[in-house]
């Protein structure tokens, strides 16, 4: 049973009356809730896993990185030295999908959540106290909260694509990002960041070439086992790419319960089964298949109903709809997916890994072999690689650019989102390599990716790929040790050809569901064109209804970026149509 909290962070010095008041409100939150009482801290938590310290509680899931299974409870030590740190040892010697809320000295109350876990940490101020939850739900079914869409916010969301940070699109309600810590004491609330990506990056702690492959698949195989160990059979959407193969490797590997599912589409592109079935037979289990219909898609349904912001895609309703039967008819109690894959494993098409090795090594062979590997992946002539390279080692050229996506958004959205990307993770430090950058970016992505996790779903879905230490790993190997022969990912590839079909480890192709975008566009376009001419985003002048409609009207197939765009507009008036009718009631 999923993980579901809320907490109230009352202020130092009130009396049993407002302590009460706070045991009242969390009594009247629906369905059986455990409450833990620490004084200033209160929290109300259902399911499990949960590890009770002294002054506080880990909710969610804990790996001890030494061990590649859940932790179930700590020794007396390793409790002391979680509140002794006030969570940083949590940081430093465990991971996971957990949030941990410590009632320290002093009556300071802090509350830590792990980089890249997929438990969400929202939070929001009610008087002079702070709650802290998992949704939002809990926060209205409380009557803490009553919803209110912050259109500025929702602006901002539209334009910085899938790169979000704590600020939600929902009035008062903030995020808790990965790897941060809030605390709340004397002086009041306040933010801090116990773990980043730029930690490991710097050139000190790069992995030699050598061993960076080793590295890099122990770390894959123990971040799957200890996910893995979570559950009892798990179902893992192999869509036949380099990533899922991995974790279906891995998994087959050490013999539990594993089903496969395969989705495909009409379109040529969106159909990988060949892939898919190659991985199944290698590693001996069958592999069900499912086509994606666009006929059952609703385009004013929000995947992302439950959440404080648009963080779903409508496309994704059948991925769903097919997950949930397989797993039923299966009896999994978990989903599995590649998700992050491609951030993490560094596929990049970009001159930035060779203007790293220009940086580091000077020009010579090793360079001029690195911008011939990019020019065969881009494609580009190794002229323009390497002038390309050569521009990035400026020093005001090093990070890795990143500009709001204008498409379809009015003026006033458009001041509304800025033009500085928004992600922390985004500022370079001084002497940051630009081929890291634009790694780090790519997590900044996968980083947002877990914004869209729901604690209601009825079954969890988990991106194993995304363990804070294979993360951890992958930034120490030099950005352009990820190319070889012309393809990108290349220590993953290497790591795990002894057991993946070499079909799949020399692959070049990538599937894309830019074809069922468009059979969505086709079946649903006149419900698309009342929901973005006649909506709550029209309304509130968020979008360009002229450049809308001159889109739907164009004669001849629209390209992929604009249906793509369309459809992303329709996700968040879908959402926005979610909150709007909760607000109303």
């Amino acid at each position: 049973m999923a993980i579901r909290f809320l907490a109230l962070i009352r202020q130092a010095g009130e009396g049993p009356e407002q302590r009460d008041r706070i045991l009242a409100r969390l009594a009247a939150v629906p369905g059986p809730m455990r409450v833990c009482d620490y004084w200033r801290l209160v929290v109300a938590f259902s399911g499990s896993p949960a590890i009770e310290v002294e002054h506080g509680v880990i909710l969610g899931a804990l790996f001890d990185r030494r061990y590649p299974a859940r932790v179930d409870q700590l020794p007396d030590e390793e409790r002391r030295k979680i509140e002794g740190t006030r969570g940083r040892h949590l940081i430093d010697a465990y991971w996971g999908g957990y949030v941990a809320l410590l009632a320290g000295e002093g009556g300071s109350i802090d509350v830590v959540r792990a980089p890249f876990g997929e438990l969400p940490c929202y939070h929001m101020t009610l008087g002079d106290a702070t709650v802290v939850a998992s949704d939002v739900g809990l926060m209205i079914e409380a009557g803490m909260l009553r919803p209110s869409v912050r259109w500025e916010a929702v602006a901002r969301e539209l334009a910085w694509r899938d790169l979000r940070t704590a600020e939600t699109c929902l009035d008062g309600v903030r995020a808790l990002q990965g790897g941060e810590r809030l605390r709340a004491d004397a002086v009041g609330i306040h933010v801090d960041r116990l773990w980043s990506p730029w930690d490991f990056a710097a050139c000190s702690t790069a992995l030699a070439e050598d061993e960076a492959e080793e590295m890099v698949g122990r770390s894959v195989r123990a971040c799957v086992a200890a996910r893995a160990s979570q559950f009892e059979h798990v179902l893992l959407m192999l869509s036949g790419g380099l990533d899922s193969s991995i974790i279906a490797a891995c998994l087959a590997g050490q013999k539990r319960p594993l089903s496969l599912l395969t989705l495909v589409t009409h379109d040529a592109v969106g159909d990988e089964r060949d892939y898919g079935r190659l991985m199944a037979r290698a590693v001996g289990l069958p592999l069900h298949e499912a086509l994606r219909d666009a006929a059952r898609i609703d385009p004013a349904r929000s995947l992302a109903a439950r959440l404080p912001r648009p963080a779903r895609r409508m496309f994704e309703q059948e991925s769903a709809r097919l997950a949930r039967e397989a797993a039923a008819s299966e009896g999994t109690d978990a989903i599995f997916t590649g998700g992050g894959g491609d951030n993490i494993f560094c596929a990049l098409q970009s001159a930035s890994p060779a203007a790293d090795r220009l940086l580091t090594g000077g020009p010579g062979r090793a360079f001029l072999a690195t911008a011939t590997e990019i020019s065969r992946l881009a494609p580009a002539s190794l002229f323009a690689v390497i002038r390309a390279a050569v521009g990035r080692t400026w020093s005001w050229r090093r990070s890795s650019p990143t500009a709001p996506d204008h498409l379809f958004l009015s003026g006033i959205a458009r001041a509304a989102a800025g033009s500085a990307a928004p992600h922390a993770w985004l500022a370079a430090p001084r002497g940051a390599l630009p081929g890291k950058a634009a790694h780090i970016k790519l997590l900044a992505y996968a980083d947002s990716f877990l914004q869209g996790t729901d604690p209601q779903a009825h079954l969890p879905t988990v991106a194993p790929l995304l363990g804070q230490p294979l993360v951890e790993t992958c930034l120490r190997v030099p950005s352009w040790c990820w190319f070889e022969d012309g393809r990108n990912r290349a220590v993953a590839r290497r790591a795990f050809a002894s057991v993946l079909p070499e079909e799949i480890t020399g692959r070049r192709s990538k599937g894309s569901p830019d074809g069922f975008l468009g059979e969505i566009c086709e079946r649903h376009g006149a419900a698309l064109r009342e929901m973005l001419l006649g909506g709550l985003l029209a309304q509130q002048g968020i979008i360009d209804t002229d450049a809308v409609e001159r889109a739907l009207d164009a004669a001849g197939p629209m390209a992929p970026a604009d249906f793509g765009r369309l459809l992303r507009l329709a996700d968040v008036e879908a959402w926005a149509r979610s909150w709007a009718s909760r607000s109303a009631a």
